[in-house]
């Protein structure tokens, strides 16, 4: 009797799975055709069914480790309708030191930990302290491998694994190429009011503004309401080029 309501459970569960593998491949084609990019669909589609933050957890897993290889093969996207905005940013030194910081004390926990009577405790400290580094460095690659997109749909704006934003084309209001300060100098993503800020080196360099209000993800947060969104671009001039030409209609293009 108990093997056959075990086998029952388990099939339960794998119809269960089944059903959301579908549902998610299902949405994920929507939205890939909607935005243009694998991994912003991905997410959208898995947490439709789980939620926006387990579907950001689900999906950033798996996204930062491609960052991390895009990185180290130099396998990133360079074209032109792809663009960079880490020339500025201080995020190196700062990973370096952390990172530093987080092996060291890995390794120093890792050695006391043998003196203490439970043998698991000191591998245990040091696989934390690897997934750690694995995290610093995803996040400091993903800044390098997932650029700012220009697409037929809109533009995917983003701060590596930490910040994006999606405007679609019958959102896009005004672009304009003004360099600001960020809110205390600060880089990444901050939000003050409607104003959404993805800032490196402590500055934005062009400004989005939307026709109606929109969302902003963070890591683990989602802020709608969202009027204006101000990123930093290594080349803001292409940039407005870029999405000038691409703008679908001439009436509703941005103005630089």
């Amino acid at each position: 009797m108990l093997p056959a309501v075990l086998i029952a459970t388990e099939l339960v569960f794998l119809s269960l799975a089944a059903v959301l593998i579908v549902r998610v491949w299902r949405q994920f084609k929507r939205d890939r055709k909607e935005q243009g990019d694998l991994w912003s669909a991905l997410e959208e589609a898995v947490g439709q069914q789980v939620g926006p933050i387990a579907g950001r957890l689900i999906v950033g897993e798996p996204k930062l480790w491609a960052a991390i290889f895009l990185w180290i093969s130099g396998r990133s996207r360079r074209d032109a309708l792809s663009f960079q905005y880490s020339a500025l940013s201080n995020l190196g030194l700062i990973s370096a030191v952390v990172l530093g910081l987080v092996v060291l004390e890995g390794g120093i926990g890792g050695l006391l930990a043998r003196l203490a009577p439970w043998p698991w405790l000191s591998p245990v400290l040091i696989i934390i302290s690897v997934y750690a580094a694995v995290w610093i460095i995803g996040i400091y690659a993903s800044l390098r491998t997932f650029p700012h997109l220009v697409t037929e749909q809109g533009l995917l704006l983003r701060y590596g694994v930490l910040g994006e934003a999606w405007v679609p084309w019958r959102e896009v209001d005004q672009v304009v190429n003004e360099t600001l300060v960020s809110p205390g100098g600060m880089d990444g993503l901050s939000i003050k009011g409607e104003i959404a800020t993805l800032a490196v080196g402590g500055r934005t360099t062009v400004t989005i503004r939307r026709r109606s209000p929109g969302k902003v993800k963070g890591f683990l947060r989602e802020t709608a309401g969202v009027n204006q969104i101000r990123i930093a671009v290594d080349d803001p001039d292409a940039f407005l080029a870029a999405i000038t030409a691409a703008a679908p209609h001439p009436d509703e293009s941005p103005q630089s």
